[in-house]
């Protein structure tokens, strides 16, 4: 027989596989070979939660084992009494379980230890706030909650629960922590406004130059004796009564209630230092002058950028100069506001402090982080309900803000507001004690 010829066969070309990229992988997105996303999460609690029941179920076993001894042994002063439906906390999933039952002989139930241990829902309790965080919504829970199986009770009033208690919890921490180790030094204080609901916040700059949410106060505007109730609850926590400085927006109500409490038009008598915000003042000069606003620019951000109190002085007689033969109303704003405005300078910053504290866009930077957080929520049950949120993301919000610039100054400004806001007698009096 001559050589067969063996017909050519083609091989199968290889899959190409795709390569998971790096922004993939810490977003746990995976694919199969055949393309098909890959629920990481889903996968890994779904293989070792049976493990890990069974493992608590031996160790509810030797417990067992250990107050009544192996079955049917006597001599022991406890005995099995059957089991019982329960559930326990695994995975920050709760799996619903038969527990095992002990007596005494006098009839008294025997907690298992394993299982007390087992009960505790703080995982699952932190697992539900982190998600919130998240701006997952609580409609749509399983988007970021492992969905294993319907035995494991993540209803959507379970997690509602959850959530409400950690955030209860965080509204009273907001509201009763001590203000006093923080060694509050300048007080911002701003209205912000989600949908129906108006709120003024508080936010304090320490010594060290961090960043506190000090507290909140719910009113539909900022009028002079809500802005009172949130000063006086803060100075209640340990906020100083005197010698801060204050930085706000020129909010008629908080104005009047700052001078009520502070006397801050009173340069003989004032407890706080105010400065005006010099972009809002910039703004409403600006839309006075309109189109010939160019022409009072460069003179009243001079004011703010003078090297000391007597150049700053020359700069805004100049100001108004250029003003009165403009826009008279535009001259009347800013005489308004003259004397907050140049307060800047009597506490002889830093130039970075000096642009810090000369406008409110730290208040506004955490208004607009809260609002970013809170948006999903599209309709709030009651007041209880809004001020559990805002005072949750407050406090989230609180930990993403950085130190300000040239805080190592920061320390020297209570001696210049001290020096700034109390009398010769009192000076004299304190020299006096020590």
């Amino acid at each position: 027989m001559g050589n067969v010829p063996v017909p050519f066969r083609t091989r199968k070309p290889r899959k190409i596989l795709k390569h998971a990229k790096r922004k993939e992988i810490l977003e746990s997105k995976f694919e199969d070979v055949d393309e098909k996303p890959i629920d990481t999460q889903h996968l890994l609690i779904s293989t070792l939660l049976p493990c890990a029941v069974k493992a608590f179920i031996e160790e509810c076993e030797r417990e067992v084992t250990a107050l009544c001894g192996r079955r049917y042994e006597r001599g022991f002063e406890n005995s099995r009494w059957g089991t019982q439906e329960g559930s326990i906390v695994l995975a920050n999933q709760r799996i619903a379980i038969e527990k095992p039952r002990v007596r005494k002989k006098s009839g008294d139930e025997v907690q298992l230890q394993t299982y007390e241990d087992f009960q505790d829902p703080r995982p699952f309790d932190q697992a539900v706030f982190t998600e919130g965080l998240k701006r997952v919504s609580q409609r749509d829970y399983k988007k970021g909650v492992a969905k294993i199986a319907n035995s494991f009770g993540l209803q959507k009033s379970t997690v509602s629960k959850r959530w409400i208690n950690a955030t209860a919890k965080k509204l009273e921490e907001l509201q009763e922590r001590d203000l006093q180790p923080m060694d509050i030094r300048a007080v911002f204080i701003d209205g912000k406004r989600f949908r129906k609901h108006g709120v003024i916040i508080a936010l304090g700059v320490a010594s060290d130059g961090r960043k506190f949410v000090l507290g909140i106060f719910q009113a539909d505007t900022e009028n002079s004796s809500s802005c009172l109730e949130l000063i006086n609850d803060l100075e209640r926590r340990g906020l100083p009564s005197s010698g801060l400085l204050f930085i706000v927006d020129g909010g008629s109500g908080l104005n009047k209630a700052l001078n009520e409490k502070y006397r801050c038009n009173d340069r003989e008598n004032r407890t706080a230092i105010r400065i005006r915000c010099h972009v809002h003042k910039w703004r409403n000069i600006e839309k006075a002058l309109g189109d010939g606003s160019h022409r009072a620019l460069g003179a009243f951000w001079a004011i703010r950028d003078a090297r000391d109190m007597a150049e700053a002085k020359v700069l805004s007689d100049r100001l108004e100069s250029v003003l009165r033969n403009v826009n008279r109303s535009a001259l009347d704003s800013y005489l308004e506001a003259k004397e907050d405005l140049l307060a800047i300078h009597e506490l002889k910053l830093s130039n970075n402090l000096k642009r810090f504290f000369s406008t409110t866009n730290a208040i506004e930077s955490l208004n607009s982080m809260i609002e970013e957080d809170m948006r999903r929520v599209k309709l709030w049950r009651d007041s209880e309900h809004f001020q559990r949120w805002l005072a949750t993301y407050c406090l989230a919000s609180e930990k993403r803000m950085r130190r300000i610039r040239g805080h190592a100054s920061v320390a020297a400004l209570w001696v210049r507001l001290r020096t700034l806001t109390e009398r010769q007698d009192q000076i004299d009096s304190r020299e006096e004690v020590a």
